[in-house]
């Protein structure tokens, strides 16, 4: 269930100035830092204790779940706290019995989102009749993992040319096994995965070949890429991942051959 609520985590840098005694904190005085982060939870996402038995670990089904509301609702949605209480509650749960795990409380070096921000009841309804799916791919496909992952943590990573070659490397695991001709093999199945045989596919072969391009220079250590190239990437990885979730599955090597030979009719979406 995601519902309205209202906490405010914080944390203030501060210096102590004296070592601490064995098993005890560092003694006064402390002085405040500059700097330090906080973050206003507007939501709250609860998942009951006994979805352990059918789907393992809560955290993880927690991760998937934001994972889905970053792709299909809006990039910038954030998991800064686990707590086993309500929000609404905490405040008043004894210490003793409160549990709060800070968890996504990173920058974000290349910050995503959508116009306007607001999350909508039909984007919502996508991860609710979509979550079994990427939850069962998630754990069951080591190459949708690792694209999951890529996508999801590539926003709070320093670098951008080290965020393009692994948003890349999700690609190729998926699209290539082979390491041969990698450009167009790669550039080819995307487009041929994504959109029917015509000028479209071939229009967009030319423009994943050329972010491609970027990919290369930046995994050489020459990196000659725009900020542009990598939203185009997270985009189409974006895309990519949209299309196996609505499919139900991984593409095979069959099925991106028969999707490149224009033997079968239709692309997933």
């Amino acid at each position: 269930m995601l519902r309205k609520t209202f906490a405010h985590l914080m944390s203030p840098f501060m210096m102590a100035f004296k070592p601490a005694p064995p098993g005890g904190h560092h003694p006064a005085p402390w002085k405040a830092a500059s700097g330090g982060f906080s973050f206003d939870v507007n939501s709250e996402l609860l998942i009951p204790a006994l979805n352990e038995q059918k789907y393992g670990s809560t955290v993880e089904l927690a991760r998937c779940l934001v994972f889905l509301m970053r792709l299909g609702v809006n990039p910038a949605v954030t998991l800064p706290v686990f707590a086993n209480y309500p929000f609404s509650v905490l405040a008043s749960i004894p210490d003793s019995e409160a549990q709060l795990f800070p968890f996504e409380v990173q920058h974000r070096y290349f910050p995503l989102g959508i116009i306007g921000g607001v999350a909508t009841v039909a984007s919502l309804s996508w991860v609710r009749e979509r979550w079994q799916v990427a939850h069962q791919l998630i754990n069951e496909s080591q190459e949708f993992a690792l694209a999951a992952e890529a996508l999801d943590t590539g926003q709070f990573q320093r670098n951008t040319a080290l965020t393009l070659v692994s948003l890349w490397g999700a690609l190729e695991a998926l699209f290539s096994p082979s390491t041969s001709e990698l450009r167009f093999r790669v550039s080819s199945l995307i487009a041929a995965y994504l959109e029917p045989p015509g000028n479209i596919r071939a229009k967009l072969q030319k423009e994943v070949a050329k972010l491609y391009d970027k990919r290369s220079a930046a995994a050489h250590g020459k990196p000659r890429h725009e900020a542009e190239d990598l939203l185009a990437t997270f985009n189409l990885l974006q895309r990519v991942l949209i299309a196996i979730i609505d499919a139900k599955k991984v593409p095979s090597k069959d099925d991106l051959e028969d999707a490149l030979f224009g033997s079968r009719s239709e692309a997933p979406i």
